[in-house]
């Protein structure tokens, strides 16, 4: 019996380590896929027990080499201010960005440090390549939030506003 398992556990791991080499982007959007709807039940589970809003931690404002460090927070991003385009902050996905991705309009969340309470008002989809500020002009929201999809030529906008007379 256990010789069965050790061969089907090695079957999969070549499966797993051929989808790796042959492709890549197809395995990245699965783990991304799998990552964002557990992270979703995850932040349904801390609402309604803890009643705990899912929130994301504001950085610095700055550009690709701000964003590239990595810390856990979002960037505002220079390049996206545009008279008809809320401030926009954004994190790459493996860096505490991809918490946005399950998010729906409806959700309230808080921006750490803040007692007050935003919703996301408002979502736009755009190509990761050839995007420019253009594809979000008229996102509604006091400010918005960026990341991009695992595996896809695609990113993800969000628009917040506050929630009036909700405050943690």
């Amino acid at each position: 019996m256990s010789t069965v398992i050790g061969i089907t556990l090695l079957g999969v791991g070549g499966a797993l380590a051929a989808g790796v080499l042959f492709a890549p982007q197809a395995v990245e959007r699965a783990y991304g896929e799998a990552k964002s709807t557990v992270s979703g039940a995850v932040d349904t589970i801390r609402e309604e027990t803890l009643d705990e809003l899912p929130s994301v931690n504001l950085g610095a404002t700055g550009g690709m080499s701000e964003l590239d460090r990595c810390d856990g927070t979002f960037t505002e991003m220079s390049s996206y201010e545009h008279g008809d385009v809320p401030p926009v902050w954004a994190a790459h996905n493996n860096c505490a960005g991809d918490v946005l991705l399950p998010w729906e309009s409806g959700q309230w969340i808080q921006l750490d440090g803040d007692d007050q309470v935003y919703e996301v008002v408002d979502i736009v989809y755009t190509p990761k390549t050839w995007a420019t500020v253009d594809d979000i002009v008229g996102l509604d929201g006091e400010l918005a939030l960026q990341t991009c999809f695992y595996g896809e030529d695609r990113m993800k906008f969000i628009g917040l506003e506050p929630v009036e007379g909700e405050a943690s």
